[in-house]
């Protein structure tokens, strides 16, 4: 007996520190994770104080725009007032031009009213080696005429924007579409020091905003014009009220690989007194990989969308420092390291008199993985719904219309299968803000669902843009089709910025089948798909739907 009750107690022991460790990666895991979640919601903060601030600078570029539009084209003395207080209260805004439209025929006037107020004013290009000359004869010129302040900015009075094919891009995109266009990062010219900075661009025309591309071309008078250093923004925002220890690097995903980096800021450890807790503030320099490998945590690296606007996406990619990670780690993990061992050291102590005692703990150990099962239940009915919409996924989908074709095989009841899609849903994601189509999708999902009253039907997110149903026991495939287009045209879902089709509609095909026997699940579903693609040539917001009473086989449902 005590050679069993030794055994036994080793075997406990044993299983104690196996469990520990067990617990050890476990809780590590977990503690990771909320590491992770707290890094992003800091960097997440960051980016929204960030974009809030870049659109306190364009609005400050729209009231510029907007008093031109009233008030006409001023004179030098009119421009350099009218932007006095916006540059006093906008520091980073490191210059604001007027930019005409000019054609050859009206070069030689322009210069020569502009040498009234500013001698010796002529339109320039920049050569390859890097000297301004006098521009190079071109149909029409987009020179800088005015810009505040001039201190430090003079080496841009007179530059045709039209001579440097990234400026000239943005121009031509403001022009045409009369919306602020943001340039890609560029190297800007000031007080003879180069820096990283964002061209923004605001169109003026002679008349109220034209509803055409070719109007707007026939009838611009020029752009207003911002440069802003968006390091020097994000470092003044209000949000920004401690620097915490991660580094950030904000880039254009759309612009050439040359020019993508927007800023990139570091943190360093502020020197002075010795305090119980560190300071940092930013400094822009680009983050080597050495100092990644000796400094920072990039397991932890976390990339937030910030900005969509003006023909860029801007996304800020961060890396925390060990220093972070430190700060956010707890001895949790180690604590339920050493409580599970000495849990099972009492326990074989214990059980070393009292046998009964152990069984105790081994139940309490038992419950602990009931719940642990239960949790994993549970993890696996989440994985069986869309995250986005919160409706039935793929995977739900062909489930339920696996079940459904077996149940009306056996039963011989009818079937219906419906499949829906957005109408130009690439052309609809592409011009509207991610809020605003996924709001979309998530208000369209709810509507398919409520339109569907029955508990046995379901509705499921397939892709991005597609939705199916299956209705058990329903013989009118074509009616509900019919209640599901109705259903996402009531939404009324719309983007009235779009140039074509703001409306949010969809296609629908469905298939009755009244005969399921030769049948198979994957056989149904595509001969549905059919019927969806001839709703879809038939144009926008169809439906076709179709009855099958008998198939005698498999050949006969393909054919």
């Amino acid at each position: 007996m005590k050679r069993q009750r030794l055994t036994f107690i080793g075997l406990l022991l044993f299983a104690g520190l196996l469990l520990s460790i067990v617990m050890l990666l476990f809780f590590s895991h977990l503690e990771t994770r909320r590491i992770q979640q707290e890094f992003e919601s800091d960097v997440t903060e960051a980016s929204h104080a960030f974009i809030q601030a870049m659109n306190s600078h364009f609005e400050a570029l729209y009231t510029l725009q907007l008093n031109l539009d009233t008030n006409g084209i001023p004179d030098a003395q009119g421009f350099a007032a009218l932007t006095d207080k916006i540059l006093t209260r906008f520091p980073a805004i490191t210059a604001l031009e007027w930019i005409p439209e000019v054609e050859q025929a009206d070069r030689a006037s322009l210069e020569q009213r502009a040498n009234e107020w500013l001698p010796g004013y002529v339109i320039t290009e920049q050569v390859a080696s890097g000297e301004r000359v006098a521009a190079s004869e071109r149909a029409v010129y987009y020179p800088v005429y005015y810009v505040e302040p001039v201190t430090g900015n003079e080496a841009v009075i007179g530059y045709d924007m039209g001579s440097h094919s990234l400026r000239f891009e943005a121009v031509q995109r403001a022009r045409d579409n009369g919306q602020l266009q943001l340039t890609v990062p560029l190297q800007i010219q000031r007080n003879d020091v180069t820096a990283q900075g964002i061209l923004s661009l605001l169109p003026v025309y002679e008349f109220p905003e034209p509803m055409s591309e070719a109007e707007r071309q026939d009838s611009l008078l020029g752009f207003v014009a911002g440069v802003f250093n968006p390091a020097q923004i994000f470092l003044s925002s209000p949000g920004l009220t401690q620097v915490k220890p991660f580094a950030l690097t904000l880039i254009d995903t759309l612009a050439p690989q040359s020019n993508k980096l927007v800023f990139s800021l570091v943190p360093a450890l502020n020197t002075g007194p010795v305090s119980q807790q560190k300071h940092y503030h930013y400094s822009q320099k680009t983050l080597t990989q050495e100092a990644i490998t000796r400094e920072y945590a990039p397991d932890y690296r976390y990339v937030h969308q910030v900005l969509s606007k003006g023909g860029r996406r801007w996304v800020i990619e961060a890396t925390p420092m060990q220093d972070y990670i430190r700060q956010h780690q707890s001895s949790t993990p180690w604590w339920v390291f050493w409580g599970v061992n000495a849990f099972f050291a009492v326990a074989a102590l214990v059980s070393f008199f009292v046998f009964q005692r152990g069984q105790h703990y081994l139940d309490t150990l038992n419950q602990r993985h009931d719940r642990l099962l239960a949790v994993n239940e549970k993890l696996e009915r989440m994985s069986l719904i869309d995250p986005l919409t919160g409706i039935a996924n793929q995977r739900a989908f062909e489930e339920s219309l696996d079940k459904a074709v077996r149940i009306a095989r056996r039963e011989q009841s009818p079937l219906v299968v419906v499949l829906i899609q957005i109408d130009d849903y690439a052309h609809f994601v592409s011009q509207c803000p991610q809020e605003m189509y996924e709001s979309s999708l998530r208000m369209l999902a709810n509507e398919l669902g409520r339109t569907l009253k029955r508990p046995a039907d379901m509705v499921a997110r397939l892709d991005d843009d597609r939705f199916a149903a299956v209705l058990p026991n329903t013989n009118n495939g074509e009616v509900v089709a019919r209640h599901l287009r109705t259903a996402a045209e009531r939404l009324n879902l719309a983007n009235t910025e779009m140039s074509a089709n703001p409306y949010l509609t969809v296609s629908v095909g469905a298939m009755t089948v009244f005969d399921i026997q030769g049948l198979t699940a994957e056989t149904l579903f595509h001969q549905t798909e059919a019927l969806l693609y001839q709703a879809q040539q038939e144009g926008f917001n169809k439906v076709s739907a179709e009855v099958r009473q008998q198939l005698a086989s498999t050949e006969n449902a393909l054919s």
